[in-house]
C-alpha cells in the first residue's frame, strides 16, 4: 500500500486557512479571537504544523464559514483514498481517543518493522 502523506495535508491545511483568512480580509489575530483560539495556534496552523485536534479546524471553518473540505483540500480526492478514511472512521466511531492513539501506535511499530526487516 502507498504511504500515507500526512505532513502535506498539514500543510494543505495552512496554505487553505492562510488563503481563506486572507480572502475574508481578516488578521491572524482576528480569527483566533473569532474562532476561541490562540495566536500561537493560528499561526502554527498556517505553518503547516502537527499537534492540533480537529475541534480547532472545525471552529476555524465555522469561523471562516466554509466546509471543512474546503480546508482539508479532500474534495477531490481519489475513490481509494476516501475507501479507507471511510473503513478508519467506521473502525473507531465507538472508541476513545485513548483507544486510537494506541491503535495507531502498534500500527505504527509494525510498518517501522516491516520496513527495517523486509526493506
Amino acid at each position: 500500500m502507498e504511504e500515507f502523506p500526512c505532513e502535506a495535508y498539514y500543510h494543505r491545511i495552512g496554505r487553505n486557512i492562510r488563503r481563506l483568512r486572507r480572502k475574508k480580509g481578516m488578521t491572524q489575530e482576528a480569527l483566533a479571537e473569532e474562532a476561541g483560539l490562540s495566536i500561537k495556534m493560528i499561526q502554527k496552523l498556517e505553518n503547516g504544523q502537527k499537534g492540533f485536534h480537529m475541534e480547532t479546524i472545525i471552529k476555524i471553518a465555522v469561523t471562516l464559514d466554509v466546509s471543512l473540505d474546503s480546508l482539508t483540500g479532500m474534495r477531490g480526492a481519489d475513490k481509494k483514498l476516501m475507501f479507507w478514511q471511510e473503513a478508519f472512521y467506521a473502525m473507531t466511531e465507538d472508541k476513545t481517543d485513548d483507544e486510537i492513539k494506541y491503535a495507531v501506535g502498534i500500527v505504527d511499530s509494525v510498518f517501522k518493522l516491516h520496513k527495517q526487516y523486509l526493506g
